[in-house]
């Protein structure tokens, strides 16, 4: 009964995407924007293709992990489609699986209190959860990080430490995780030897091999880090962007073709609020990974937290922990309302509106 659950929320997903685009030339162009651009030129043409940016030349292209447009341009060659088509398909794709490996993380994690039905739909529904349909990364690093996570719960910690790996080659802040198989190899290591440090080296080796190439072919394995600044982004720590966004009150800015600062801000502290929830429920590896994806990014500026947070696997967690406890009528209600208000940001990221960027 899941199963066919997440097909049909993927599939009707797709279907309500397609018809609202309409207007906006179809789904593929309507949902390609900004990294969009980015991870399609390195799947088609690779790494430092481009020189089309001064005087970054091609540089750019490092500040996007590896893994996605790797399995977009194999999505292009088996399928024979144009990328922005194909990495959609891949991206519901990964959004089904993480669906499947969420449902079966909280079976496992909240004993009795799991609510998989009303997970689904909230993955499906979530405002600004519109990059798990978008050529980006976030339903890729959704599954894995999740995968990592299940490993895990299920005393699996090899293929857990797998599926991190992974993950620390699909984004940055993937190698949040290899901490948390850092703590659990230190903590088993009088009781099993040092085997229980295997899954802890194996988590962050999708980075490492990441940071190798980089070396190899620009002398410079922080390249990804390094190049922030062609867009202008600097090192203040996440206390001065967050608080510097809430005092801009600018939230008239949603109807313009201005970003709100006060509106990625307020994801941004929704994000630490739900970390902060699951810490006081025990749930660390949880807090970790989404505090880790907050304050990251939120030290050099405000852009893109809402998906940060949104479509953050621990943050849908918690927000299903706080569902799991409400009436099923009410339960359903607040799902309805966040899935209309997810609508108006999907409309909104069509019409180049960057709320949600």
């Amino acid at each position: 009964m899941l199963a066919v659950l997440i097909v049909g929320a993927v599939l009707l997903r797709l279907a309500a995407y397609a018809v609202l685009a309409l207007p906006f030339g179809g789904l593929a162009e309507a949902m390609c924007k900004f990294d969009c651009g980015w991870y399609e030129r390195i799947a088609l043409a690779g790494y430092g293709a481009d020189a089309e940016w001064p005087p970054y030349g091609s540089l750019p292209h490092w500040a996007f992990f590896p893994l996605y447009p790797m399995l977009l341009r194999l999505g292009v060659a088996v399928s024979g489609e144009p990328a922005r088509l194909a990495g959609i398909v891949l991206s519901a794709l990964f959004l089904a699986g993480f669906m499947a490996a969420g449902a079966a993380y909280l079976r496992r994690t909240r004993q009795g209190r799991a609510a998989p039905e009303r997970f689904v739909v909230l993955a499906a529904v979530v405002p600004c959860g519109l990059f798990f349909t978008a050529v980006y990364t976030e339903a890729l690093f959704a599954f894995l990080a999740t995968l990592a996570l299940l490993g895990l719960a299920c005393a699996r910690p090899g293929a857990g430490a797998l599926a991190a790996a992974l993950t620390s080659a699909t984004r940055p802040t993937g190698i949040l995780l290899a901490p948390v198989f850092a703590v659990r190899g230190l903590l088993r290591l009088r009781r099993e030897g040092v085997r229980a440090l295997l899954p802890a080296v194996i988590a962050p080796l999708g980075l490492v091999g990441y940071m190798a190439a980089q070396w190899i072919a620009v002398g410079d394995p922080l390249m990804f880090s390094h190049v922030q600044e062609y867009w202008g982004r600097e090192w203040r720590g996440p206390q001065a962007y967050l608080w510097e966004g809430l005092a801009a009150w600018d939230w008239a800015a949603l109807g313009t073709l201005e970003a709100s600062r006060s509106f990625l801000a307020t994801w941004g502290l929704l994000g630490l609020a739900a970390a902060a929830w699951l810490a006081l429920r025990r749930r660390w590896a949880e807090a970790w990974l989404l505090a880790g994806c907050v304050l990251l990014p939120a030290s050099t500026g405000l852009d893109s937290l809402p998906r940060f947070v949104a479509c953050n696997p621990a943050f849908l967690f918690a927000v299903h922990d706080v569902l799991a406890r409400l009436n099923r009528r009410v339960a359903w209600a607040v799902l309805a309302v966040l899935g209309a208000a997810g609508i108006v940001l999907l409309l909104g990221w069509m019409q180049d509106r960057p709320a949600v960027f």
